[in-house]
This record gives C-alpha cells, sequence and structure tokens, in this order.
C-alpha cells in the first residue's frame, strides 16, 4: 500500500513563525541601515537582499494556515475569498457524475453523512441552499491511501487524485492557482477530510478546510462524522 504524505508546498502552518520571522528580518534590516552611511556598495546589496527578505516575510503573513479553536482543523483561502459574505451555496455536483466504485472497508453511507452534515452546518452559518445563481459551490473529499496498481490507474483528475471522493463517484475539476499552501487531495495523510468552497463563476478555490485525519474509520456513523465537519468549518 502506497501512503502519501506531504511533500508538495512550504507553507507556514503557525502565523506566530511568521512574525518571529519578521520581527528578526525587521532587526536585520534596521542594523543594515545603520552601516548604510558608512560601507561601500556592497553594503549596500547586502541591505537590498535584507529588505527582500523583508518583503517576503511580509507576504508569509497574510498566507498564513488559520487554525481552528477545534483540534487538527485548519483553512485557507484566497486573498480575494470573503466566506463571511456569502449567503447562497449549491454542490459542485448534485450527485455523483460517475457509478461509485467503493473497495473493501469504504462504507457509501459516509457520503450520506457528510453531505448532510455539511448542509446543516452551512444553514447554521446563515447559508441557503439555491438551485440557481449560488454564491458559492461546495465540494468535499476524504484522502484515502490505496495499492500503488490502483493510483496509476486513476489518473482523470489532476490536483484531486485517487480518494473517497472518486471511489464515490465524483469527478471534480477546479482551480487553485491563487490559493497559498495548497496541496492535493492525496497529499493528506488518511482519513483527512476536505472541505472546499469554489466560486462558480471562475471555477477556482475559494476557501479549504480541513481536519488532518479526521475520519480514520470510513464507516464511522454520523455523529463522528458530524463533530469533524463542526470542527473542519470552525474558520469560516
Amino acid at each position: 500500500m502506497r501512503r502519501y504524505t506531504f511533500a508538495g508546498n512550504l507553507y507556514l502552518s503557525d502565523c506566530r513563525n511568521a512574525e518571529m520571522l519578521l520581527q528578526t528580518v525587521i532587526g536585520t534590516s534596521r542594523q543594515g541601515l545603520y552601516h548604510l552611511k558608512n560601507h561601500t556598495m556592497k553594503t549596500t546589496l547586502r541591505l537590498l537582499s535584507l529588505v527582500f527578505g523583508f518583503v517576503l516575510a511580509g507576504l508569509s503573513l497574510t498566507s498564513c494556515v488559520t487554525t481552528s479553536a477545534s483540534k487538527g482543523a485548519h483553512s485557507i483561502k484566497t486573498p480575494y475569498a470573503a466566506p463571511k459574505t456569502y449567503k447562497t451555496y449549491a454542490w459542485f455536483q448534485t450527485a455523483p457524475v460517475a457509478q461509485p466504485s467503493f473497495e473493501k472497508g469504504y462504507s457509501a453511507s459516509l457520503d450520506q453523512n457528510v453531505v448532510r452534515a455539511i448542509e446543516e452546518e452551512l444553514e447554521k452559518r446563515g447559508y441557503r441552499k439555491a438551485s440557481q445563481n449560488p454564491d458559492v459551490l461546495v465540494a468535499y473529499d476524504v484522502s484515502v491511501s490505496m495499492a500503488e496498481e490502483t493510483d496509476k490507474a486513476a489518473q482523470p483528475r489532476p490536483g484531486f487524485g485517487y480518494s473517497y471522493g472518486y471511489m464515490a463517484g465524483y469527478r471534480y475539476s477546479y482551480g487553485h492557482a491563487d490559493m497559498p499552501g495548497y496541496r492535493s487531495v492525496d497529499l493528506f495523510k488518511e482519513g483527512t477530510l476536505i472541505i472546499d468552497l469554489i466560486n462558480p463563476k471562475s471555477n477556482m478555490l475559494l476557501w479549504r478546510g480541513w481536519a488532518e485525519g479526521g475520519i480514520t474509520n470510513f464507516k464511522a456513523g454520523y455523529g463522528k462524522v458530524q463533530g469533524v465537519v463542526t470542527d473542519v468549518m470552525g474558520s469560516l
């Protein structure tokens, strides 16, 4: 069996680390400014490098992963996403577009439980399900481990990989160019529940929340699933 681990984009999982980095760079830059009066062009070039580091540190603060107060839940969003202003939603796919094909150990009821829990959580947050012109589209997935030969045979979804959603018959295809810290579904720990909000006009990912290894039992009942969904959507 192949088990995927994070090997994709590097990002800061704790905003405090970014703040410490920024403070260090600022202090070093001030020292560079002091010596600029007394040194040569070589010092000037060194200072420019420090300033460039300052800019990068500032940018890192804007792309920090938000950690929910709930254990193990995280989220990321694009700079222009405004989840609290969205009022209506629809599913990216109202039903699986392909025939479900669950492997041994994976229950079809998990799909029903996740969909139900997400809809209930959205309603609690003031979202209303819409049949036309929704503000956002919603999709979910769960990372799984699978045999290497199965993984090689399933390549129709770049950026998603073979997953529980794929077994359930979903075939997602949306972009993520502006999403800081993005990684594909098959790079998450097995059992990680991932919930996405997508712009229906641009077909681009706006917000992603996940609970690392939140669903280790794929036959979990509704109560367990509901708790994980609530954690994931805590920062929405």
